[in-house]
C-alpha cells in the first residue's frame, strides 16, 4: 500500500497541470451585417460602363507594373498586422505582441461578413472572367468582391489609428495598399477594392463603439506596449514607399 501512494504521489508530481488561457478580448464581440451588406454595395454591372473602366484600369496598370512594385505587392501577401510596423516605427513582433493577437481577434467576425457577402455576390476574379489579365501574386478560388484584403488592411488601420492618433494618416496609407497591392496584380478589380474599404471602414468603427475593444484599450499592459510605440520619435519614421 505504501508503495502504490508513493506511486500515486509521483505520477502528480510529473503530471503537467492545464493552466487557463486569459480570454480572448474580443471574445463575445459581435457585428450588426445589415448596415455592412449596405455599405459594401453591388459590383458594376456586367458590360457596365463602371466594369469596362475596372478591366481598362487593371490591363494599364499589367503593362505599367515593374519588378519592384511586384515585389512590394508580396509583402503584404498575409493579413498580418506587422505589416503596419513601417508605419509606427517599430517591430511589432516584439514591441506589440499583445496588440497582435487581439487585433486578429477582433477582425475574425469582420473576415466572417465579408465572407458571406462573397458568397452572396459571386463575382468571378478578373482573371478568371479575362483571360488576358495576368496575375502576380498566387491565384485564390475564392470570389472577388469585396476585397478581402481590402476589408482587412482598412479594418486593420482604423482600429490601430484608434489606438494611436497620432500615427494615423501613415496607418491609414499602409491600410488602403493593403488592399491597392491586389489590383496592381490582377486579383481584384479596383471596384472590389473601394467595396472591401468601405466595409473595413464600418466594420471598424462598430469594433471601436464595443465594450470589448474599450475594454481593451483601457487595459494597462496594453497601454505599456503603445507607450513603447510612442517612443518612436517622428523624424526617426521610415519613409512609406510602395
Amino acid at each position: 500500500m505504501v508503495a502504490i501512494k508513493a506511486l500515486a504521489l509521483a505520477t502528480l508530481a510529473f503530471t503537467p497541470i492545464a493552466v487557463r488561457a486569459d480570454p480572448s478580448p474580443a471574445a463575445g464581440v459581435s457585428l450588426d451585417p445589415a448596415p455592412l451588406e449596405r455599405v459594401v454595395g453591388t459590383p458594376p454591372a456586367a458590360r457596365s460602363a463602371e466594369a469596362s473602366q475596372d478591366l481598362a484600369i487593371l490591363l494599364w496598370l499589367q503593362q505599367a507594373r515593374n519588378p519592384e512594385i511586384v515585389s512590394g505587392s508580396w509583402t503584404l501577401l498575409e493579413s498580418n498586422p506587422t505589416a503596419f510596423s513601417r508605419a509606427l516605427g517599430v517591430d511589432m513582433l516584439r514591441t506589440t505582441p499583445l496588440l497582435n493577437a487581439a487585433l486578429k481577434a477582433f477582425l475574425k467576425p469582420v473576415d466572417g461578413i465579408k465572407d458571406k457577402i462573397k458568397d452572396r455576390v459571386n463575382r468571378p476574379r478578373p482573371f478568371v472572367s479575362h483571360p488576358q489579365i495576368i496575375p502576380c501574386l498566387p491565384l485564390d478560388a475564392s470570389a472577388s468582391f469585396p476585397s478581402g484584403h481590402s476589408t482587412w488592411y482598412r479594418a486593420a488601420s482604423e482600429l490601430l489609428a484608434d489606438l494611436l492618433p497620432e500615427r494615423r494618416s501613415r496607418l491609414i496609407e499602409v491600410g488602403r495598399h493593403g488592399g491597392n497591392s491586389c489590383v496592381l496584380c490582377g486579383m481584384h478589380y479596383p471596384s472590389d477594392v473601394e467595396a472591401g474599404q468601405r466595409l473595413g471602414v464600418a466594420a471598424a468603427h462598430q469594433l471601436i463603439q464595443s465594450p470589448q475593444w474599450r475594454a481593451f484599450k483601457a487595459d494597462a499592459a496594453v497601454q505599456a506596449e503603445l507607450d513603447q510605440v510612442r517612443k518612436a520619435p517622428a523624424s526617426a519614421l521610415p519613409v512609406l514607399v510602395h
